[in-house]
């Protein structure tokens, strides 16, 4: 048995895998999400077996913190996460730290957090991933001894019953992310030399603001055009740093296979088929990149992939997530084969036309709004 559901995470991730013996729980979802997915986790499950945390952008890890900080938050065996720690090393509290040096640091952190934020998550009260591990103890990236985790470093690794195969990031996409802050440093002429809390909490705010402030508007109001044209549209990929950097895994227990890929774009995907001479992926299940975005599912990824449930996790009220080119992409690419798109909140902005053109010309291919559980 493997059982996926799609917790309710605002414009973000949460997603809890469920076998007879294990739990996994990836990524969570926005800070006030946490609201409508922890009756699922607290007093729920006693053991988080792994808890996969795919980068550091605000939709994947506040509800993350909210978790860890929650008096009841079950015990945690494992976590795969690339954060400050992972990039810089352990914090150095019991080390003098130079006052001007961190005053340079916060008033960065503040220039980078919107007053949402701080009334989110408590930025101004100091929360940082990263940091929040450490202070709990918490074992992260044990497989890597506490490294960076990348697929050249790791290919594959267990857990238990559960095998995983890193997808990405590769090497030079979390590089890049690493010397995109430096720079940021340099330009503020700020040159730390202890890595404390204050350090840590700039730079989970700084790759934070590296994806644009979610917009609320409509997911379209295309209204005279068709799916096979939404399809052929020109594919522009993604250029966030913290995306490029996202974990992506392919999840395997027993004969059932998931790949769950985070943020991550579609040219790290086609560039490990192409490694391991993969023409064509069969899986049960996929967890669409990017909340359905536009610009992380290609056709040319979508050809290389067998599978008949795609999975989209948004609540509709961010850059237009999931646009109707992913959905058109994703529909003419199975057009001959039963398939199923799955939903975890019910977007009312899909066109009915939209709708309409499924139901006649893609008959096999189903849009299911609003369900979060899948049992394969």
């Amino acid at each position: 048995m493997l059982k996926i559901r799609m917790l309710k995470a605002g414009n973000g991730d949460c997603i809890s895998i469920t076998t007879e013996s294990e739990f996994i729980l990836i990524d969570g979802g926005t800070a006030q999400s946490f609201e409508d997915w922890k009756e699922h986790i607290i007093d729920k499950t006693k053991v988080i077996n792994t808890l996969i945390v795919t980068h550091i952008d605000n939709d994947h890890v506040n509800g993350i913190i909210k978790l860890l900080q929650h008096e009841k938050c079950p015990e945690i065996l494992n976590i795969l996460f690339n954060g400050a720690e992972q990039f810089f090393g352990k914090p150095h509290e019991d080390r003098a730290t130079s006052y001007l040096t961190d005053r340079k640091l916060q008033a960065l952190a503040c220039e980078l957090t919107t007053p949402e934020e701080n009334i989110r998550i408590g930025y101004s009260e100091g929360t940082s991933l990263s940091y929040t591990i450490n202070t709990r103890g918490l074992k992260c990236n044990e497989v890597v001894s506490g490294e960076a985790i990348y697929r050249e470093k790791l290919p594959r690794f267990n857990m238990g019953l559960i095998k995983f195969t890193i997808i990405g990031p590769q090497k030079s996409s979390l590089d890049a992310l690493i010397k995109s802050w430096k720079d940021q440093l340099n330009s503020k002429l700020i040159k730390p030399k202890i890595i404390n809390k204050t350090y840590y909490e700039a730079f989970d705010l700084y790759a934070s603001s590296l994806t644009p402030s979610p917009i609320d508007y409509p997911i379209s109001n295309i209204t005279s055009r068709t799916i096979k044209s939404l399809a052929s549209e020109p594919f522009v990929e993604d250029t966030s740093p913290t995306n490029m950097s996202s974990l992506s895994l392919l999840i395997e227990h027993g004969d059932k296979r998931i790949l769950c890929l985070g943020d991550c774009y579609s040219s790290t995907v086609i560039s490990w088929l192409d490694d391991n001479n993969i023409q064509k992926l069969k899986v049960d299940a996929v967890k669409i990149s990017h909340h359905g975005s536009r610009s992380s599912t290609s056709m040319e990824l979508l050809d290389r992939l067998d599978c008949s449930i795609y999975m989209i996790s948004t609540n509709g009220k961010s850059h237009g997530h999931p646009n109707l080119e992913t959905l058109a992409r994703i529909a003419e690419t199975n057009k001959s084969k039963t398939t199923r798109i799955i939903t975890n909140y019910r977007l009312e902005n899909i066109p009915q036309w939209f709708f309409k053109e499924i139901q006649d010309e893609y008959s096999k291919v189903t849009i299911e709004i609003d369900d979060r559980e899948i049992e394969l």
